[in-house]
């Protein structure tokens, strides 16, 4: 290390919450740390762009620091192969998919400690109520949001329980082409109340109050916003859909289909009847039971499983779909009045009457 040399935060150095008493991951030399220092985080904040070593003593930082901090992985020599590599992640907006997949290695669940290998289920059950207590002590489970319109609109009342219809899931094809035709308002509720069955259920668990069933989350993080563009009986605009009451309350109107298509990077297919639906994470419900980072990873895949169940229920009822994870997360929080302090649109659907002429193109954006 001389004078000159370029000295640069590790972009894959990764801090986690420590439930497995791991706080730190060096992604390049694979070393973990259970503590990280305020002065670590302070080094980590200076040396965001490049600096000299001559530029860092003159910030104050001595040699000495600048080579610990060099060897624990905290800071890389800006200008070796390996750091140019690992940059590419950034250079190429990939820091999410960097995270996921670098900062949870060798990543064990509290389960898996030697002393619970032959617990029975009985003791798990109990390990896990204990840990749910001791959670609500420090703070309370957060509530669901209440739907932020005061115009409330209730849906006509679902049909009883729906069977899977196989033949329509066999036959359902991804549409980009919907026609105007507007879809009645009954079978828009069942699309929603079909696809949140789930939803309703783990709700139903937590009434009794024992905590062990606030670990039945399946879905504790759902919002849905959805935007009516052809709904018999309802306004063109933004709504929220409460799956408990299953009700929509008024969010604001007059909505333009290129407004919504800026929100997906001006994808031009979601024109014509039926509806937009952003679903949206409300993340500190979730946080607050999933305290590691394989939580994003396991939203994820909840998120899939909920797309599925709303794709049964939209071609069950005859309607088609498409659906796109391209969402830019600020303009779809002021399009649909999100908190981005505690919500985020993650995924998004079009659900309408399919356009049955070939090579039909969506008209009006």
């Amino acid at each position: 290390m001389t004078r000159d040399t370029r000295v640069v935060t590790s972009p894959l150095f990764f801090v986690r919450p420590g439930g497995d008493g791991i706080v730190g991951l060096d992604g390049l030399k694979g070393q973990r740390y259970e503590s990280v220092s305020m002065d670590a985080f302070r080094l980590m904040q200076l040396f965001l762009e490049p600096k000299t070593v001559a530029e860092a003593v003159h910030c104050g930082v001595d040699d000495a620091t600048i080579q610990d901090a060099l060897e624990a992985g905290i800071l890389v020599d800006a200008d070796t192969a390996e750091a140019r590599a690992a940059l590419l992640w950034e250079a190429h907006n990939w820091s999410r998919a960097a995270y996921l997949l670098f900062s949870q290695m060798d990543l064990s669940y509290m389960e898996f400690h030697r002393s619970l290998e032959y617990a029975s289920l009985q003791e798990l059950t109990q390990l896990r109520r204990k840990v749910i207590q001791a959670y609500q002590k420090a703070s309370q489970y957060p509530p669901q949001r209440s739907p932020r319109g005061s115009c409330s609109i209730s849906l006509p009342e679902p049909v009883g329980e729906r069977c899977v219809d196989l033949d329509a899931m066999l036959r359902r094809r991804s549409v980009r082409s919907f026609s105007g035709e507007p879809v009645d308002l009954r079978t828009f509720g069942d699309v929603l109340f079909d696809a949140t069955r789930n939803y309703r259920a783990a709700e139903a668990t937590k009434v009794g109050g024992d905590p062990y069933y606030l670990l039945n989350s399946f879905y504790s993080w759902l919002r849905l916003s959805v935007i009516a563009q052809g709904v018999t009986g309802l306004e063109r605009g933004v709504y929220d859909y409460d799956p408990a009451a299953h009700r929509l309350v008024k969010i604001r109107g007059g909505v333009e289909d290129r407004e919504i298509a800026a929100c997906i990077q001006y994808q031009t297919w979601i024109g014509g009847a039926g509806w937009c639906l952003f679903v949206c994470v409300h993340w500190e419900r979730y946080m607050w039971i999933y305290r590691h980072a394989r939580a994003y990873i396991n939203l994820l895949v909840q998120l899939g499983e909920f797309g599925l169940e709303l794709l049964q229920a939209t071609y069950s009822c005859g309607l088609g779909a498409w659906m796109t994870p391209a969402v830019h997360e600020s303009r779809a929080a002021r399009l649909l009045a999100l908190d981005p302090s505690e919500e985020e649109a993650m995924y998004f659907f079009k659900i309408g009457p399919p356009r049955l002429e070939a090579g039909a193109v969506n008209e009006g954006l």
